[in-house]
């Protein structure tokens, strides 16, 4: 019964009881508890309020006996006993037909009271055929029914209705196991397909907790069983495979206590700013060059690389149970190289080849090229016993067979990235290369790079070969390559100087050379190589950061380099190192701006007559757009402006648009400033123009400009000015707009050039106001550390006559806007500005003089500017 105006007392003792024992369990978990422990205490805390409430709601609803009608019973993770503090608590009330009006009376009251005790509840009210209808045709529920547990009510309902779930899902485990692999495989493309994603979910990217509850699942389809311990008894699941999963399922469990018992509510998602309090809960102090977040996240890595491993062999297992069918395949199988046999399924290794993959990296070798030849998987049990050999195995030399088909191997394009990941696994691949020891899950804790050392090397070399079949530049210059292996091992190797003290391209050229020694290159070969890794940032930082239209950038460039062979494998390196740090990162402005500097300093190796290459393409662009000209225009004027046309623009614009733009510019004449807006498919994003006279124009236009664009709730992606003849600033913006998915309306395109236009009205003195964008807490604690420290740095040397400002900070909403508004401020003139923005990460780049327009050297000068711009970017202007 309820008191007047309140829940039921057993609602009441029920919160009171859990709030209490949430408590308790906090404390038994920081006294150091193992995971599983407290979710099989917490379990038992959650069973004795849930059978409580369900005996109070039998009394109000009069249901005192329930006689064989009911079974009440938990699933999913509650059924399991895995529950974490604050998971959902999944509950049906299994009923026989004839009790549905007295289980709709007693669901009514019990759910309620559940969900005002304090619990997140999922309640389902079903026979025991609906139960199964559901299950066979839902892999979600069947997966959550597969983990049901007996609370209280009629054993014989309920054996009833396990006795039918279990025999029906062995009718049709092929079809569930099916279903439930594709519901993962979905589930891990939202939240994470590599196991290396170093913002992971800890239950459903892969290697996570998901992983492992599939191998119960497919478990329970094809055996009637979902207990590990019990599976491994069977012998269905490795003794291996067990241990590493129970390893995993221990720590991952602990791990997620601690999550949830410090939000005070549900939470999966590892972002930054947890990893760095998870790593100080976990003892982790930091070593040279390594961060304790980054040591926390290898070991984390570690775990879910064996739970991915351990899951996936189980579930590939799992459609080849007959003992039967492996032993006729081990009978008949094919021999190949004495020591290895072929079936239809895999390929394996005799004893005696057995004993020599354990201890020749050559012969494993051998091996996957057999097994890439035939199309065949190398058989679990060869495979497990490899890897354990060569876990203990200590490093050494490695002789000329073992360097003759790594090198072969190397020199292939079509699944050099599968093949490389597979001998990673294997710990074969650091037997060849020891610096990938080193690598092994290493994290790099900035949200440029979205995987680790490891994995973001390997998916570099990916990259580079998927240019094999790809018809642009790159891929003509990729197949063109006569050495392929120098570059496939550059980009291999290229970031494995991360995690020490030293600049990780100093540690990695000294890396290339041991490398090169190791597999003994020739001279040519191993100076390339150490070439390629020492300088594998110059190109990008040269393309991004320097302006490309008077050739000075280009010269020293090419100097640095030496060699059009050279060029060509440091700007196939460069694409493949930005393709792989993630999702979106390459884009064709970036692209473009790569083959520009590629173009300009190709230019300077080749013996073009004049009139030829590079430099009688840009010419024969510049004539095209001049011979479109109308007959009757001024043609002085034009051909002042076409000549004065940067590169980079003459290279990615069609003539027809050229000559749009460039007559838009006559405009002037007639109006103060022009904005006009293209959307560019190819790239998602916008690119707005804006052109003013710089005689007529309020000074600070740039900045002027940055905040319209932010404050109409634009990402600015690029940004890059220049001026023309006339005193003409011509300056483009690449932005995301962040209101629409795809291309915005013609009319919103208007509209932000309207408000460009208005902000640059004299008589327009507000300051811009920026839209908040709502992020949740954990990204908000993302933002705000400071794990990459914001830099300022100052060049006098490039440029003859600026001093270039390079500014490194995380983005934010007006940004831009802040940075360089300080720079009109502190009175420095804006020729020259460059943009780059990387995920959440910005390169902003200016050349800047002061008012007399000379450079600014005076160090007092240079460091208040400094301490200016770092605090803009900080501290958001007002």
């Amino acid at each position: 019964m309820a008191l007047a105006g309140g829940l039921p007392p057993a609602v009441i003792q029920s919160r009171s009881r859990l709030r209490e024992g949430r408590l308790k369990l906090r404390a038994q978990h920081d006294g150091g508890s193992p995971g599983l422990q407290v979710c099989i205490r917490l379990t038992d805390l959650v069973d004795s309020v849930i059978l409580d409430l369900f005996q109070a709601a039998a009394e109000e609803t009069n249901l005192n006996d329930l006689d064989g009608k009911f079974a009440l019973v938990a699933h999913g993770g509650y059924g399991r006993c895995d529950v974490a503090p604050y998971s959902d608590v999944d509950l049906m009330l299994l009923h026989a037909p004839s009790g549905a009006a007295e289980a709709v009376q007693l669901a009514r009251h019990m759910s309620q009271w559940i969900v005002d005790a304090g619990c997140q509840l999922g309640f389902s009210l079903r026979t025991a055929r609906q139960a199964w209808k559901l299950a066979w045709s839902d892999p979600v529920v069947f997966s959550s029914l597969a983990e049901s547990r007996l609370l209280t009510g009629s054993i014989e309902l309920f054996s009833h209705y396990m006795r039918g779930l279990r025999q029906g899902a062995k009718r049709r485990s092929k079809k569930l196991i099916r279903a439930v692999q594709q519901a993962r495989r979905e589930e891990r493309r939202k939240f994470g397909e590599t196991v290396f994603l170093l913002e992971p979910n800890i239950k459903r990217s892969r290697g996570g907790l998901r992983d492992i509850q599939l191998v119960r699942w497919i478990g329970f389809a094809q055996y009637g069983e979902c207990d590990l311990e019990k599976l491994a008894q069977l012998g269905h699941l490795s003794q291996e495979d067990h241990i590493a999963l129970r390893r995993g399922f221990q720590y991952l469990l602990r791990l997620r206590n601690q999550m949830h018992f410090e939000a005070g509510k549900s939470q999966d998602q590892l972002d930054r700013a947890l990893q760095m309090r998870l790593a100080q809960w976990s003892g982790f102090e930091g070593a040279d060059g390594l961060l304790p977040v980054e040591q926390f996240m290898q070991k984390y890595f570690e775990h879910t690389s064996e739970i991915r491993y351990s899951s996936a062999h189980f579930a590939k297992s799992a459609k080849w149970q007959s003992p039967i069918a492996h032993s006729i395949e081990h009978s008949v199988g094919i021999p190949v190289q004495r020591d290895y046999r072929v079936g239809w399924r895999n390929v394996w290794a005799t004893k005696s080849g057995l004993a020599r993959l354990k201890r020749d990296p050559a012969a494993v070798l051998e091996l996957m090229s057999i097994s890439s030849r035939f199309d065949k998987p190398i058989e679990h049990q060869t495979w497990r016993e490899i890897r354990f050999a060569m876990r203990t195995r200590q490093i050494s030399e490695i002789d000329q067979v073992t360097i003759e088909r790594f090198w072969e191997l190397m020199s292939s394009s079509g699944n050099l990235a599968d093949q490389l990941r597979r001998l990673h696994e294997l710990r074969v691949l650091e037997q060849i290369v020891p610096a990938m020891t080193h690598a092994r899950c290493l994290l790099q804790f900035n949200q440029y790079h979205k995987y680790t050392v490891d994995a973001h090397s390997i998916r570099a070399v990916e990259c580079v070969t998927d240019l094999e079949n790809d018809g642009s530049l790159l891929g003509i210059i990729y197949r063109g390559l006569k050495n392929k292996a120098i570059l496939h091992l550059a980009l291999l190797i290229h970031d494995l100087g991360k995690g020490f003290p030293e600049d990780h391209s100093e540690v990695g050229r000294r890396i290339a050379e041991q490398t090169a020694d190791r597999l003994r290159l020739s001279a040519q070969d191993k100076e390339t190589l150490m070439f390629l890794v020492h300088q594998h940032l110059l190109l990008a930082h040269t393309a991004f950061r320097y302006d490309l239209s008077n050739n000075e950038a280009a010269v020293k460039f090419a100097a640095v380099v030496g060699s059009s062979e050279r060029l060509q494998l440091l700007l196939l390196l460069t694409y493949a190192d930005l393709a792989s740090v993630g999702p979106d990162v390459v884009n064709q402005w970036k692209v473009d701006l790569l083959l520009q500097l590629y173009y300009q300093t190709d230019s300077h190796f080749r013996d073009d007559k004049p009139g030829e290459g590079f430099h009688g393409e840009i010419a024969a662009r510049r004539r095209a757009i001049l011979q479109a000209v109308p007959a009757a225009s001024d043609h002085a004027w034009w051909e002042a402006q076409i000549e004065a046309l940067p590169i980079g623009y003459l290279m990615r614009t069609p003539v027809s648009l050229a000559l749009k733009e460039v007559a838009n510019l006559k405009q002037l004449d007639h109006q103060p400033s022009l904005a006009w807006g293209r959307y560019i498919e190819a790239q998602q994003a916008v690119e707005y123009t804006i052109a003013t006279r710089q005689s007529g124009r309020p000074i600070g236009t740039f900045h002027r400009i940055t905040g319209a664009l932010s404050s109409q709730g634009m990402q600015i992606i690029a940004a890059d000015i220049h001026t023309q003849p006339g005193e003409i600033a011509w300056d483009r913006f690449l932005v995301e707009d962040k209101e629409f998915d795809g291309a915005p309306p013609p009319t919103r395109i208007d509209s932000v050039c309207g408000h460009i236009n208005a902000s640059l009205d004299p008589k327009h003195l507000a300051p811009p106001s920026f839209p908040k964008i709502w992020t949740n807490s954990s990204s908000r604690a993302s933002e705000d550390l400071e794990t990459q420290l914001t830099q300022v740095r100052f060049d006098n040397g490039t440029s003859d006559s600026h001093t270039i400002i390079t500014l490194f900070a995380y983005d934010r909403m007006g940004l831009l806007y802040s940075v360089s508004r300080v720079l009109f401020e502190m009175q420095l003139i804006l020729q020259y500005a460059k943009i780059s923005t990387h995920l959440d990460q910005v390169v902003d780049v200016f050349y800047v003089t002061d008012m007399s327009g000379k450079k600014i050297v005076e160090s007092t000068r240079l460091y208040m500017i400094r301490q200016r711009l770092l605090q803009a970017a900080r501290v958001p202007q007002p």
